[in-house]
């Protein structure tokens, strides 16, 4: 059951790769302007959910609702940065990001202005005209977010959006995610800064080994120290008896 303010509704999913269970019975909701942040060590299955969040996969049992119906939200009111970059790398950065722009309903001509607008925005102007190839990792993924939000999604699903950021390009993008949730956009982000995590969430759904681990708001969880603290000695907590269970050393 949702409340008139749930955007995003997951209830007891479920998603197995042969021998992995991925996810298990996850339930989370996401609330219409806020940012969530989806946290978790590696191989937690964070990025499982948010692929069958984009239909990419889909999950073996449990529902996923959009303000409360099972129907799948329209492609164009979704803006998701993948974990893994999947831009044309032989193509000028402008026209990529004109191109996705137009993918996303936007007109032509606000298309290619909106293109430029980010550019700007990013510091890539002067770059408009070469290929992503041609760019580091940290611009590589300035493009990549800019392709997954420069439409004005209602939802940004944010797959290690920090991911190959220097310090000063983080605090850069805690801005454009706060100013997205200011615009209305509704942000989920999976990410491991915990420091810029604490900074930008308004809650946080920790997973370990497919299951909830802890959930709760920010201010709540960081009340007795900070988050990242509270974050390790949970996690460590959860392998020491998960290694107990398995009668292995942890």
């Amino acid at each position: 059951m949702t409340t008139d303010n749930t955007f995003l509704s997951v209830t007891r999913v479920r998603k197995r790769y042969a021998t992995v269970l991925a996810v298990d019975d996850i339930s989370l909701t996401v609330s219409r302007g806020e940012i969530v942040a989806l946290l978790g060590p590696n191989g937690a299955g964070k990025s499982s959910l948010l692929r069958m969040l984009v239909r990419i996969t889909q999950p073996d049992s449990g529902t996923i609702e959009w303000e409360g119906s099972t129907s799948h939200i329209s492609p164009l009111a979704i803006g998701y940065l993948p974990e893994d970059r999947g831009l044309y790398q032989d193509m000028p950065i402008h026209k990529t990001l004109a191109y996705f722009a137009r993918l996303r309903g936007v007109p032509a001509a606000q298309a290619v202005n909106r293109a430029q607008e980010w550019l700007e925005r990013l510091q890539l102007l002067d770059r408009a005209n070469e290929k992503l190839g041609a760019l580091s990792k940290g611009n590589q993924q300035k493009v990549q977010f800019a392709a997954a939000v420069l439409h004005g999604p209602r939802m940004a699903i944010l797959d290690e959006p920090f991911s190959g950021l220097d310090p000063v390009n983080q605090e850069a993008f805690l801005d454009i995610v706060r100013e997205l949730r200011d615009a209305g956009t509704t942000v989920l982000l999976s990410a491991h800064q915990m420091s810029l995590v604490e900074r930008v969430a308004d809650r946080v759904f920790v997973m370990h080994r497919g299951r909830e681990l802890l959930h709760g708001r920010t201010s709540e969880l960081a009340s007795g120290g900070s988050l990242h603290d509270v974050y390790v000695e949970r996690v460590r907590a959860a392998d020491a008896a998960w290694a107990s269970a398995q009668g292995v050393a942890a």
